[in-house]
């Protein structure tokens, strides 16, 4: 698992690199991490080799872990400084999947979290369900008390958008905004091509 994550996360930052280089400066990519990672390898170091190796800037880069990951870990303070550095790096921090567990608002407390991200479950149902909408608003209002970033997961329609737009979610991804691609499908269709061959096209 520690030689499949090391290959993910090399293989993430040079995509974002490439796409960045080729017209979309402000692109930003997610890497979600291994148990394995956080406590076999020096993953603060690898990740600085890995940024400095592609020349992608350390907020081009955001790595995400879930609640499972800490209650698992028996090596809470080596994880929390692990994410610490990686932090301090300018790299954010993002909690996956929040709401779904115990140890989320522990973790608001332990670890250096700059985003949280609601559960999709509490998303589908979030215009028909009273549950679903408190559950949501009440994360947005934590994460504006914790002055960190939210973005919301599974958006699929407008009106879902809409609305948790109006309570403060800065960010969404789901299928309203489009679907899983390949990365050459990704860049076909944002038109993500390296400088030189943007002047040939647009001369």
């Amino acid at each position: 698992m520690v030689s499949v994550g090391s290959w993910i996360l090399n293989e993430a930052c040079a995509q974002a690199a490439y796409w960045r280089r080729c017209g979309a400066p402000d692109f930003r990519i997610g890497v979600n991490l291994f148990d394995v990672q956080l406590t076999t390898v020096d993953l603060a170091a690898e990740v600085a080799d890995v940024l400095k190796r592609h020349g992608l800037p350390a907020e081009a880069l955001e790595i995400e872990l879930t609640e499972n990951i800490a209650l698992n870990n028996n090596n809470d303070s080596i994880m929390s400084d692990t994410l610490q550095k990686i932090r301090d790096m300018g790299v954010s921090i993002a909690f996956d999947d929040f709401g779904t567990g115990y140890a989320s608002l522990s973790m608001l407390n332990q670890y250096p979290v700059t985003r949280i991200k609601i559960d999709r479950s509490f998303i589908q149902n979030l215009l028909t369900s009273r549950r679903d909408t408190s559950v949501a608003y009440a994360i947005l209002d934590i994460a504006r008390n914790f002055e960190i970033e939210a973005i919301a997961e599974g958006i699929e329609t407008a009106e879902q958008w809409h609305d948790l737009r109006q309570h403060g979610c800065q960010e969404g991804q789901g299928y309203w905004f489009g679907k899983p691609l390949e990365a050459q499908a990704f860049s076909s269709k944002f038109g993500l091509v390296p400088q030189t061959l943007r002047k040939k096209v647009n001369p």
